[in-house]
């Protein structure tokens, strides 16, 4: 008879190394953009819980490494000039904030119009002038999300002491995920719902159901300086170097690479680059591209996925915030037995001008 792990497997125990392993995660370039125009980042103490006499809870084991070790580089940040506005509200969740535009009225502009001759006469009427206004309002957020509502997370003071790898890195890796991935599908989703009225789609392609098949209306070139186009005729502004900002999905940048016009106009600027990771992607006379693995990918009526890509002009958002971010604990944490904590974050985030923001779609790639 036999006697090994098979026959008494109570004798034997699996071991848990403190290696860690990778989970790839993407770059969150917006939320690094937001981040770096606030001047902020997420501050997570060494120790969780209350910080009154030995309620903190430390933990001790391996180390859990860090958000930024496993994510994706697909592109440098973008320009902080993207904001317009960075303001720091001094206020409750609630409290607004407004700026003033100016709004002009056009009328006749001939010379002949213009004239005043010994037999003119001017009105003494004055005309009125009007100005544009727009709000931004500091509203207080949170997390993780349970699916339902924020919750959050919490660790125990004597299983701490225990684990193969330290629970409180664990808990602080999850917290700054989770704030990454919020911050950054917030700038998202104030892109994609301020550009809905400045669509551009590839030539023969009028709405999202258009494309039947995953290669119906790829990403190309023409589309893409057809947006400058319409952007400039707009007078909308451009960075230091005549260019403004474009971001695309890996898939949206795989199609622009097929296309012979892109090939041709598409240079690298390594002063665009100053870490020379190899993460930026390329500069078009009109554009410098950027890419995203976080835009929206939509499905249409024919289960094809459109990528929503952003083309941008600096001020088109408004952000600011009257606290930095924070995890912060529940003051029930039983007697000092547990800490119970969630990151929380006072922001006011908005796009100050929706014309200075277009949605470039493209059917998706194989």
């Amino acid at each position: 008879m036999s006697i090994d792990t098979q026959t008494i497997p109570q004798e034997f125990y699996d071991i848990t190394s403190g290696m860690l392993l990778r989970a790839p995660e993407p770059q969150y370039l917006y939320s690094i953009m937001l981040m770096s125009a606030l001047a902020a980042e997420l501050q997570v103490p060494d120790s969780l819980g209350l910080a009154v006499g030995d309620r903190a809870i430390g933990g001790q084991g391996a180390d859990y490494g860090n958000v930024e070790g496993d994510r994706l580089l697909l592109g440098d940040p973008i320009s902080a000039e993207v904001f317009d506005a960075k303001v720091d509200f001094d206020g409750a969740p609630g409290t607004q904030m407004k700026f003033n535009r100016p709004s002009f009225t056009d009328s006749v502009y001939t010379k002949a119009s213009r004239l005043l001759n010994s037999m003119s006469s001017v009105s003494s009427t004055a005309m009125s002038v009007t100005s544009q206004q727009t709000t931004m309002t500091l509203e207080r957020i949170g997390g993780p999300h349970n699916g339902t509502n924020v919750a959050p997370l919490s660790v125990d003071k004597f299983s701490a002491k225990l684990g193969v790898h330290n629970l409180v890195k664990i808990a602080k890796r999850h917290l700054v995920r989770d704030f990454w991935k919020t911050t950054d599908s917030l700038v998202r989703a104030t892109i994609d719902s301020a550009s809905a009225a400045n669509v551009v789609y590839p030539d023969g392609m009028t709405a999202d159901d258009d494309a039947t098949t995953k290669t119906s209306y790829p990403l190309d070139y023409e589309t893409i300086s057809r947006t400058a186009k319409n952007m400039d005729e707009a007078n909308l502004p451009t960075l230091g170097d005549g260019r403004r900002i474009l971001v695309v999905t890996p898939s949206g940048y795989n199609q622009l690479k097929q296309d012979p016009a892109f090939q041709r106009y598409a240079e690298f600027h390594k002063e665009v680059n100053p870490l020379f990771t190899g993460s930026y992607m390329r500069s078009l006379p009109e554009f410098h591209v950027f890419k995203s693995n976080t835009l929206t990918k939509s499905t249409n009526s024919s289960s094809v996925k459109v990528h929503y890509g952003h083309a941008i002009a600096p001020g088109a958002l408004g952000c600011g915030m009257a606290d930095a971010p924070r995890v912060v604990p529940n003051s029930n944490d039983q007697y000092g037995e547990e800490a119970i904590v969630i990151w929380r974050m006072y922001l006011a985030l908005g796009a100050l001008d929706g014309s200075f923001l277009y949605s470039v779609r493209h059917s998706e790639g194989l």
